[in-house]
């Protein structure tokens, strides 16, 4: 049996609608699979360096990777520009979903990062979250405070500087006292004899 015109009117805008919900849904279910933890990173390191040991496994034993390649992450501490190489000297910090380093206040120590180009010091500052992928080249003893201090070399494959985080000022409630305020029904403030 055919629809007459006026069945035919009014079908059309549902069918649009009903089209219309089913692209936002699909739009939706895109966009959410896309922000879901992202690596900057190649997927050819992100293989290689998907079984690597632990980061106290490299820090109490860097000969035994030597040219292993691995991905670190973790906070700058300085960054030092030499003749043939930048060295960023790094507090390790555990790497999330998307290689970033997560912001907690446990390390199991620290490592040192060598570029073979120039990184300025100014954009790789003290402070801002960084992650490598590179081989381990070896180990390096420096001065740290009082002591010498042990440090893993990782070489420079792939690097990240990561945007600084946003940071959240909570400001509490301001008390106001309003005078002539009476209350809720039934509330009678301390004043309510002599008001």
């Amino acid at each position: 049996m055919a629809m007459s015109p006026i069945e035919t009117l009014s079908a059309a805008p549902l069918s649009n609608q009903l089209n219309w919900c089913r692209w936002l849904v699909i739009w939706i279910t895109l966009l959410s699979v896309a922000g879901c933890s992202t690596s900057p990173f190649s997927k050819s390191v992100r293989t290689v360096t998907k079984k690597q040991p632990s980061f106290y496994e490299i820090i109490a034993r860097p000969e035994a990777y030597k040219g292993r390649t691995v991905m670190l992450g973790g906070v700058i501490v300085q960054t030092t520009n030499r003749p043939q190489f930048t060295e960023i000297e790094v507090v390790q910090k555990p790497l999330d979903r998307s290689d970033r380093p997560e912001d907690v206040d446990t390390s199991a120590g620290r490592f040192l990062i060598r570029c073979n180009r120039f990184l300025d010091s100014a954009v790789y500052a003290k402070g801002r979250e960084v992650t490598v992928a590179g081989e381990v080249q070896g180990k390096e003893t420096k001065p740290l405070d009082q002591i010498n201090y042990t440090y893993p070399v990782i070489g420079c494959k792939e690097i990240h500087l990561w945007a600084t985080r946003p940071t959240y000022v909570y400001y509490p409630m301001p008390y106001w006292y309003d005078p002539w305020w009476r209350g809720w029904p039934g509330y009678y403030p301390y004043w309510y004899p002599y008001w």
